[in-house]
């Protein structure tokens, strides 16, 4: 197939960024996208052992100004990293399948493939045209960031669609408490009256003294509620609520928060 349609276009014009025209182009939604970018970083990871004897030739034949060993140092560092991101990338794709009220775990399967399609053809290229375009590749620079929003709205969202996991009609009935055999007597009912000592003889009536009425205190008005300036609703992801819209990541006071916006 033409070198697996050469390298899957150059593989997308070797600057991580999807070509329309590319069958194996991430999708736009962004469960599909970062799952697209794990198979791509994954295909990219697993070629190091295969790529690094020629790219050493290639490193060894055009040093870089700062010499061979200390290009060649940079590749372990890159392998290292994108290991990081695959399980940044993974954790992500994780908490969207929990959250979804459906299943896409096949959906996103599929576009992890895709992703790993880009380098279906690294068997049948030449070893150091394949060398240079794994030394010049790499993900889209938006992938990181699409993942760590994809795993806040999906945490965010799995607690929402577990808010009420514990339904109205499942939830035990108060206990019941016995009741009496027979009806209380009046004496058992109520309490012994208290005898009272008899009164003192009265003395002679003296004419009662009318206070002074007090003075009116004047009657001082609360002031109105003003209305607040903003109805921006802000979710933090620490504490979530249910959204009735989208929620949309956002930062306020230097924090990662998420906007929830009427749809």
């Amino acid at each position: 197939m033409a070198n697996a349609l050469f390298l899957a276009l150059a593989l997308l014009a070797q600057d991580g960024q999807a070509s329309t025209q590319s069958p194996n182009a991430p999708p736009s939604d962004e469960y599909g996208y970062v799952a697209w970018c794990y198979g791509a970083l994954g295909g990219y990871a697993s070629l190091y052992d295969q790529v690094m004897p020629e790219v050493t030739r290639i490193e060894k034949a055009f040093p870089g100004p700062d010499g061979v060993e200390a290009s060649l140092k940079t590749y372990p560092e890159l392998r290292a990293q994108a290991r990081k991101d695959l399980k940044t990338f993974a954790s992500a794709i994780t908490a969207a399948e929990k959250a979804s009220p459906r299943p896409i775990s096949e959906y996103g399967g599929s576009q992890v493939k895709r992703g790993a399609a880009i380098w279906q053809g690294a068997g049948s290229i030449d070893k150091a045209r394949l060398a240079q375009m794994w030394m010049s590749w790499s993900p889209p620079g938006d992938c990181e960031k699409r993942a760590k929003a994809l795993e806040i709205k999906s945490s965010i969202l799995g607690k929402a669609l577990n808010y009420n996991a514990v339904s109205a009609t499942t939830q035990a009935p108060p206990p019941e408490t016995e009741a009496p055999t027979s009806a209380p007597s009046a004496a058992e009912a109520s309490p012994p009256a208290a005898t009272l000592p008899e009164p003192p003889p009265a003395s002679p009536a003296k004419p009662a003294v009318k206070a002074a009425p007090a003075p009116a205190k004047p009657t001082v008005k609360a002031p109105a509620a003003k209305p607040t300036a903003s109805t921006e609703v802000i979710v933090d992801p620490a504490n979530p609520v249910p959204c009735a819209g989208s929620l949309v990541p956002a930062k306020r006071g230097g924090k990662d928060v998420l906007i929830c916006k009427a749809d």
